[in-house]
């Protein structure tokens, strides 16, 4: 019952992250070995979106985007990262769990903007994802190691 729940906790939140990689601007892991689970995807699509997890790692952690390749390349996760930087892992966590929340906030906008949901509906969905934020990022972080399309942080 509980994996369940958890389960309709992640799939809005992946969807989220779908849409936003298709407008080059979501950043969630695309399997194991970094191959794209679209496979209609094209191989342009694909450097893009790669390209866009990158720089979205590097914004997170205020780096230079060649650092978070050569990491990357090295098979460094985004902890082992952010610790060469001085970023402790309580803070990294801060850090995704805001760039989630603003880019959940992004997407009930565009929702409610578009006629798609109220403004209590989504102030609703907002609260109950707060709410939720913590058991969504341990089981995340249960899901792989590495970053940049080699899975989700591994805490």
């Amino acid at each position: 019952m509980k994996k369940r729940y958890l389960l309709y906790l992640i799939l809005p939140v992946m969807g989220l992250a779908i849409a936003g990689v298709a407008s080059a601007q979501g950043w969630f892991h695309f399997g194991m070995f970094g191959m794209g689970t679209a496979n209609n995807a094209t191989p342009e699509q694909m450097a893009q979106q790669q390209q866009t997890m990158f720089q979205k790692e590097a914004d997170l952690l205020g780096v230079g985007i060649d650092d978070v390749k050569n990491a990357w390349a090295q098979g460094k996760t985004l902890e082992e990262l952010a610790k060469e930087h001085n970023i402790t892992t309580e803070q990294l966590k801060q850090k995704m769990t805001d760039q989630r929340k603003q880019q959940m906030t992004d997407y009930l906008k565009t929702l409610v903007d578009q006629g798609v949901i109220t403004q209590a509906q989504a102030d609703q969905r907002m609260q109950f994802m707060e709410e939720h934020m913590g058991q969504m990022t341990k089981m995340m972080g249960k899901h792989g190691k590495g970053f940049g399309g080699f899975g989700c942080l591994s805490m």
